[in-house]
């Protein structure tokens, strides 16, 4: 098996987020919905025209304006049926449906500090029902243009946005410089190996230390680094003291780096990116045994 057939094996597996496709993993019990739906125009047959008018008409005789909902568990049940319909919708229409919609709510303050909570328990959160970062950040820049919406409210969204930005697949990372330069290799961007792993550290997680144990210790992983086929970095926070990145293993990287939670997408942890040799994020956060059984595979394909 080919190399870049076992990376892509490994993509396949991995990849979370980015998309425009919504999760349905339904986890609230039913309920009714805060009112009728509107009925959709006969004319409309196709199913991306439905779906569309429902994404720009759902809210229309809903008094989000003028009124405060009390009836929260209703209310995120319609917002949820809301963003199932964006699946099938044009994506432009999608966006002017959010528009419409986020204009209308924004005029009452009550009603829009509760649509924040859902588009971040909805869409936001890896474990949500319709986790998706497309979707976010639909959301995110029509709150961002409306005047309505308080500074750090848009302060939160503009971070997250650029969290988004600099963690999307196929987007190239941003170099980082070494703690302790070795073999000539002084920053990300010297690696010259096929593929590196970017690991990157929360304060205090067990589960990133044995995610790294087992790394240290698989014998494939490390006849993969000793012939130049990949590299691993460690990355830390800018605030972390020398001495608690002495433990690790000498044929990896350290870097640090400042506001790291606040640059790249650690919402899945532990946090490991696999990048191209050219530094272009092309898998986050496969599990460990994902990891180590593309190694394996890698081995055996160079008969190391």
């Amino acid at each position: 098996m080919k190399i870049k057939t076992v990376i892509s094996a490994l993509v396949g597996l991995v990849v979370f987020a980015g998309s425009f496709g919504l999760h349905s993993q339904s986890t609230l019990e039913s309920v009714e919905p805060l009112f009728e739906y509107p009925k959709v125009p006969d004319q409309l047959t196709k199913v991306n025209m439905r779906s569309n008018y429902m994404v720009l008409h759902l809210w229309d005789e809903c008094p989000l304006d003028k009124e405060a909902i009390t009836n929260v568990a209703s209310f995120r049940e319609t917002f949820s049926d809301f963003l199932s319909f964006f699946v099938l919708a044009d994506y432009k229409e999608v966006e002017k449906g959010v528009k419409k919609f986020v204009d209308k709510v924004a005029k009452n303050k009550t009603n829009l500090d509760t649509v924040l909570g859902f588009v971040d328990a909805e869409l936001f959160t890896p474990q949500s029902r319709h986790w998706s970062d497309d979707v976010y950040s639909i959301f995110a820049k029509a709150l961002l243009d409306n005047r309505k919406v308080e500074k750090n409210t848009k302060e939160m969204l503009e971070t997250n946005l650029k969290i988004l930005s600099n963690s999307k697949l196929d987007t190239q990372l941003g170099n980082l410089t070494f703690v302790k330069p070795r073999d000539g290799k002084a920053t990300l961007y010297d690696l010259t190996s096929e593929y590196v792993f970017v690991f990157f550290n929360s304060d205090g997680s067990v589960d990133d230390s044995i995610y790294k144990l087992r790394l240290n210790t698989d014998v494939s992983t490390n006849a993969l680094i000793k012939n130049g086929n990949i590299s691993i970095v460690s990355v830390y926070s800018g605030t972390t003291p020398d001495a608690k990145m002495d433990g690790e293993p000498e044929n990896w990287y350290v870097a640090k780096l400042d506001d790291m939670q606040q640059t790249y997408d650690m919402r899945v942890k532990p946090t490991l990116y696999i990048l191209s040799k050219d530094k272009k994020i092309i898998a986050k956060s496969p599990s460990v045994s994902q990891v180590l059984g593309m190694t394996a595979q890698m081995k055996a394909a160079l008969n190391l």
